[in-house]
């Protein structure tokens, strides 16, 4: 009586004891053996080899950044750089409709480049207090450096205060 009401409760028991699971011919072992590595690469920074300069121009037309950077010796090659420009107050309409910063125009030789980030025409004359930074990258084999970084203000009006800091 005890094994039938056993049976009852838990029929998964004959269950499982009747029907062995079924063999396979899986394996996890091989006899073969691999080896290998990996590793990161560190990309060294450009430098920035000069104080960088704001240049407001006439009321503000025509206002530019000068940034003085020089690549580290073991990526000589412009090529390697990549220059990246924003915004750091957006969300204003304002600061929209300038523009602010133009496209940067980069001139100079594995000796030290000269980048030179204008304004559009409502940027410096308008400048409101923009703010934007421009970091320069090396990069190579598809990573990139740590940035070397400068920060610019446009100023409130025509240049007026305008300002640029190497970070």
């Amino acid at each position: 009586m005890a094994v039938a009401l056993s049976l009852l409760i838990f029929p998964s028991l004959l269950i499982s004891a009747s029907s062995p699971p079924p063999t396979t011919d899986a394996s996890w072992q091989r006899s073969e053996f691999g080896r290998g590595s990996f590793g990161t690469i560190t990309i060294p920074p450009a430098t920035l080899n000069g104080p960088c300069e704001y240049h407001p121009t006439l009321l503000g037309a025509g206002a530019y950044v000068r940034v003085f950077w020089k690549p580290p010796a073991t990526y000589p090659n412009l090529t390697n750089a990549v220059i990246d420009v924003h915004l750091l107050t957006a969300g204003s309409t304002v600061t929209t409709l300038q523009g602010y910063p133009g496209t940067a125009n980069t001139t100079g030789s594995s000796a030290g480049y000269t980048t030179d980030i204008p304004a559009t025409l409502l940027g410096g004359i308008l400048g409101f207090n923009t703010q934007f930074q421009v970091d320069i990258y090396i990069s190579a084999a598809g990573w990139k450096s740590t940035p070397v970084s400068v920060r610019a203000n446009a100023g409130l009006v025509a240049g007026i205060g305008g300002s640029c800091t190497n970070l």
